[in-house]
């Protein structure tokens, strides 16, 4: 090989060597950019400022961000994990809700979440459209809101109040954003209120609805005896009782036959004339349970394991029946005796109350005398302050909404309605609100086991059959409204959608 084709090759070689470095240092670019580019992205995503502009739903033109369907899907979610749907403990992505279509339970809550935003966004939207205005009351209730968010991090041990709407509304929420959803959700509420109140159902739909659905509105009276057969699996002193599975088995069977003459024999003398209250004395030793002239609704009554019976048409005062019912480790038998089925003509009440807890907390025990004392002298001092005041309804609801520890009643201003005799309120509010002597503007302090009520009479009202009917027709009303607005407006999920969860 000659010098100047050595000399060509070695210039090749150099060439190609080049050529390989400027590749290598490529790549290596390319790498580190992509390294840049995920740790921006990483960081972006950390900070929560892509989900919180990223659009979750569009409904009909209306862009909807993760936040702003979080909101919602939060409350589908807590809803129902408050009444045991699923399993809160496990992802909901991960558990069925539909075996038939496999949709898992988020699916089915990323719907509900959706249709209720859709539900609000058309609401809003029309009432805007319309020029409609938020009531007095609404308005209150949403400053009472957002007066109480800028407030209430404070109780709650929050570094902020952004670090508490984070906390309660998701990692993406912010102020803004969540200030918008409460006025598009009482705007909504207010405005569907306000058409609902302008349809005047008379007594011709409510006795319509009565009719079509007595057996859950009618009032059941009925008395009850209960044995119950089981076997012992500790001794008096509290020592377990070792038995084999026969000797259970044959231990139980004794007990059945035990119970089920008592049962027939208290059955036997209701026959011939006794009273349940007399034979709940009688057999106090021996009896599992009794209750004498019990009032249940008919939609109360229909759970029960003689339900059919209870509520059957041909049913008369004084029928008399042995229903047994058998559990995981027990034999029951139940001795009823029908006395009447009514149409509950009981005038309902309204009143206003401001809670004062004696425990200032939810009581998970019975309060101190000085706990009772500390509460009862604050809420004198509420009453006189509304006394040397206006002292009108509206005071006092205003009084009620800043100072009341009933959550429950406190955006209504206290206000608790349909209260009869049947209610599951405390005894001492239930009787005081249902005193006939009663009269509007009465206000008095009352103590229950939860501390001390300043109570305000409000009304005397309709029936209770009356106002389940009108409650019920108001809820008709209301799916034909939201039925209405939603005509011709669709959803569709974003990229967004996926953070939701």
């Amino acid at each position: 090989m000659s010098a100047s084709e050595k000399k060509a090759q070695r210039n090749e070689q150099r060439r190609q060597e080049e050529q390989k470095d400027r590749r290598s240092v490529a790549v290596y670019s390319v790498i580190a950019a992509a390294v840049v580019i995920a740790a921006v992205v990483l960081m972006i995503l950390n900070s929560g400022l892509l989900q919180r502009s990223l659009t979750a739903v569009t409904i009909n033109g209306f862009n909807y961000t993760v936040p702003e369907l979080q909101y919602y899907y939060s409350t589908q979610y807590n809803n129902l994990a408050s009444s045991y749907a699923f399993d809160s403990s496990t992802s909901v992505k991960k558990q069925t809700y539909d075996q038939e279509t496999g949709q898992s339970w988020h699916d089915h809550i990323m719907e509900l979440a959706i249709e209720d935003l859709t539900t609000d966004t058309t609401l809003a939207a029309r009432a805007e459209s319309e020029g409609y205005t938020l009531s007095q009351e609404a308005q209150d209730s949403l400053d009472s809101n957002l007066e109480q968010l800028n407030t209430m991090w404070v109780g709650y041990g929050a570094t902020s109040r952004d670090a508490f709407i984070r906390a309660q509304f998701g990692a993406y929420m912010t102020y803004d954003k969540l200030v918008s959803l409460f006025h598009r959700e009482v705007l909504a509420s207010d405005y569907a209120s306000a058409q609902l109140d302008a349809i005047d159902h008379p007594d011709s739909d409510c006795e319509a609805y009565y009719r079509e659905n007595a057996d859950n509105m009618d009032t059941i009276v009925y008395s009850q005896l209960a044995f119950r057969a089981y076997v012992p699996t500790q001794d008096e002193e509290g020592n377990p009782i070792e038995m084999t599975d026969e000797e259970k088995t044959a231990a139980l069977e004794e007990s059945k036959a035990e119970q089920k003459a008592l049962a027939q024999e208290v059955e036997a003398k209701l026959r011939a004339g006794a009273e349940p209250e007399d034979l709940a004395e009688e057999y106090a030793d021996q009896l599992y349970s009794s209750v004498a002239s019990r009032r249940a609704s008919g939609s109360n009554v229909v759970n029960s394991i003689y339900a059919d019976w209870l509520l059957d048409s041909s049913r008369r005062s004084g029928d008399i029946t042995i229903t047994e019912q058998e559990t995981v480790d027990s034999y029951f038998y139940y001795v009823a005796r029908f006395e009447e089925r009514l149409r509950d003509e009981e005038n309902t009440n309204s009143v206003r109350h401001i809670l004062i807890r004696a425990t200032g907390d939810v009581a998970t025990s019975t309060p101190t005398q000085t706990q009772y004392d500390v509460a009862e002298e604050k809420a004198q001092e509420l009453l006189d302050q509304w006394r040397a005041g206006e002292a009108t309804e509206d005071s006092f609801a205003q009084l009620a909404t800043d100072n009341t520890e009933d959550t429950g009643s406190r955006l209504s201003g206290g206000l608790i309605s349909g209260i009869n005799s049947s209610s599951n309120y405390v005894e001492p509010f239930r009787d005081w609100a249902i005193d006939p002597s009663r009269r509007p503007g009465d206000t008095e302090l009352v103590k229950s086991e939860y501390g001390w009520h300043v109570m305000y009479y409000v009304s005397t009202d309709d029936p209770a059959w009356k106002l389940t009917a009108l409650s019920a027709l108001r809820s008709q009303d209301r799916e034909q409204l939201e039925t209405d607005v939603v005509q011709g407006w669709s959803a569709s999920q974003g990229i967004g959608a996926g953070f939701v969860g």
